[in-house]
């Protein structure tokens, strides 16, 4: 028999996310999320640059799991940037489409992954994955909303502001309604600050409530703006040991990806020499696909020099190449996010236990709801006991003779 797992309650067991996340049903999940999110990102990218509505290419997408760390950060932020200054309404739309697909696809995988995390953490139990996929499908809407009830409300209050413009817009009297009613639009600005900044905070709340609960996503909202407001000081310490544990972790794990990739081509290249030296080359020439954070700038000559390849099975070794070092670096990315979800649940749990006092082991389990379901009649009246039953069904014969 197996020891139990130590479990102390406090903000040592944010340390066993590492391992909680390399469970392979997470890993599976993560990894499958973000293969569907390149692939939407790329597909809807494509479709509506086609139509000339963007003019942003879907390659960035690819780009962003190649490149490294800092390269994917300043990347992302440049195209972003790029595609959101000029505000144009067919690039807002293009965005939308975006944002709701992905967050379609993670309501999905990432409440698979935190219902797995709630039980291994909560009960120690190993849920399978059709289960974790069947509770999440049931609560997908609740998961799809939950993010979206903080960005509703400070679009509700912006909404109010803007129609306050409107009526500035009136001569002399709307002019006369705006400088009555400026302190009203000062509370919205408020009501829209700390909407937005405490429902960024308590985002990481929302998915672990509704696995852990089985509450829909007003349930999953309110606690997180109760559990970040009433323990601000416990919930930071908790996110800054998150945070800086998180990252040494996933430093470990891509030098040992960029390490791994660098012993394949260089003992490779021992062998075969001149030509895998010409496909690396070539490849460099697209992006960095050997770095993960750990290597050097690229050189000057490797940058100006132009390499290309003549015969077709070159071309067809640079592509699977390209495509194994892809698949490498896309885990790294996944680990990335099942250890973000399973330290998440973990934090819910204790500010749970800290906050409203409810025990840890403490998960909303299906098969009790549906044992409930089963006891009760069609009627919706509980079925009477045994010896009940058979004073409801031969209530004459209280006191009838036996028979001869």
């Amino acid at each position: 028999m197996g020891d139990a797992k130590v479990v102390r309650h406090d903000c040592r067991d944010i340390f066993r996310a590492f391992k909680m996340a390399f469970d392979p049903k997470k890993m599976f999940l993560g990894y499958a999320g973000l293969l569907a999110s390149v692939a939407w990102c790329v597909v809807v990218v494509t479709f509506f640059s086609a139509l000339k509505l963007i003019s942003t290419t879907p390659d960035i997408f690819i780009k962003l799991i190649f490149y490294s760390a800092k390269e994917d950060i300043s990347i992302l932020i440049n195209s972003l940037l790029s595609v959101i200054m000029p505000l144009d309404f067919g690039e807002i739309f293009v965005i939308s489409i975006l944002i709701f697909g992905l967050l379609a696809i993670w309501s999905f995988v990432g409440g698979a992954i935190t219902r797995i995390a709630a039980l291994d953490y909560a009960r120690d139990e190993s849920v399978c994955l059709a289960d974790a996929l069947k509770f999440a499908r049931k609560k997908l809407w609740s998961y799809f909303w939950s993010p979206l009830v903080p960005v509703i409300g400070v679009f509700f209050f912006a909404v109010c502001n803007v129609v306050g413009g409107l009526i500035g817009r009136i001569p002399v009297l709307g002019e006369v309604v705006v400088a009555l009613g400026f302190p009203f639009a000062l509370i919205s600005g408020f009501l829209m600050v700390f909407i937005g900044v405490i429902g960024a905070l308590g985002l990481c709340f929302m998915f672990p409530t509704i696995s852990a609960e089985g509450s829909d996503a007003f349930d999953a909202m309110s606690r997180a703006y109760s559990y970040v407001l009433s323990r601000p000081k416990q919930f930071l310490i908790y996110c800054m040991v998150n945070m800086l544990y998180g990252l040494a972790c996933l430093s470990v794990i891509a030098f040992v990806a960029w390490l791994m990739i660098r012993l394949a081509l260089f003992t490779v290249g021992l062998g075969m020499g001149q030509k895998l030296h010409m496909v690396q080359s070539f490849i460099a020439q697209k992006c960095n696909i050997a770095c993960l954070g750990f290597c050097s700038a690229t050189s000057m000559e490797a940058k100006t020099a132009i390499v290309s390849l003549d015969h077709w099975s070159l071309k067809f070794l640079a592509g699977m190449v390209l495509v194994y070092i892809f698949s490498i670096k896309l885990a790294v990315w996944s680990f990335a996010v099942t250890y973000l979800f399973s330290a998440k649940t973990i934090i819910y749990f204790l500010l749970r236990k800290e906050i409203d006092s409810t025990d840890v082991t403490d998960v909303y389990r299906e098969e009790k709801q549906e044992e409930a379901t089963a006891a009760t009649s069609d009627t919706g009246v509980e079925r009477p006991s045994s010896s009940e039953d058979k004073k409801e069904i031969y209530p004459s014969n209280e006191g009838a003779m036996p028979n001869s």
